[in-house]
């Protein structure tokens, strides 16, 4: 789909507007032929220098599923997104070395195009593939989440001490309880672990299946980047 930006139709209108009064004020001060087809073509050359400008500024846009991935640029952010599902806007541009402002704007047309979507977590956007579906939008949560060396950390100590409560984490951690609260709650709400209060006043934690899994892909991450520990 093409569309001007606002700000260059409303500047070209004016423009029009320009040409139409000068003619007008022209005629009635009785301005020679000549000078008022100069005029004219001074002003007429104005506009289509300010319309090249806005087309090769990228006042045009033409974005389909088809031709996004043409640029460089977004190619590369989709490529990142696609091995780093989960990543933030601030993290995918200092990767790839891109100014977040120039990286968001580009994401945008990946989401737009309908080849990205992105997801709230932790107050930050994150991004993963359409393409994997449900599955691609729980990675990406997992691999947020997993980010926190706190929530990591919790991660594997239940892998390790499963059927574990809160206070028991904090203290072998040396966490604070509020902490791990709040890396628990999420944890729950991305289905990285479970609780079962069948034999406790307290929940006990364990992580289930996806969980396990989550950890296993962070940790080849860790591995693949050479920050594991």
């Amino acid at each position: 789909m093409y569309y001007l930006r606002k700000s260059s139709v409303i500047l070209i209108l004016i423009f029009l507007f320009i040409i139409t009064g000068a003619v007008a004020t022209a005629e009635k001060i009785n301005v020679d032929m000549p000078s008022l087809v100069g005029i004219s073509i001074a002003l007429v050359a104005s506009i289509v220098a300010i319309i090249i400008a806005v087309i090769t500024t990228g006042g045009i846009k033409y974005v389909t599923p088809d031709n996004v991935l043409d640029t460089e640029v977004r190619k590369n952010l989709y490529e990142y997104i696609d091995e780093y599902p989960g990543s933030h806007l601030r993290e995918i541009a200092r990767e790839l070395n891109l100014k977040p402002s120039n990286a968001a704007w580009h994401l945008r047309k990946l989401e737009q195009t309908n080849l990205v979507r992105s997801r709230a977590i932790g107050g930050k956007k994150v991004f993963y593939l359409v393409e994997g579906g449900i599955d691609s939008r729980r990675e990406a949560v997992a691999e947020s989440i997993l980010r926190n060396n706190n929530a990591r950390d919790i991660m594997l100590y239940l892998q390790k001490n499963p059927n574990k409560h809160l206070l028991e984490i904090a203290h072998a951690l040396k966490l604070n309880h509020h902490t791990v609260k709040w890396h628990i709650k999420k944890m729950y709400i991305a289905e990285l672990v479970e609780g079962d209060t069948s034999n406790s006043t307290y929940p006990v934690y364990y992580i289930t299946d996806i969980g396990v899994n989550a950890i296993q892909n962070r940790s080849e991450q860790l591995k693949r980047t050479g920050r594991a520990s």
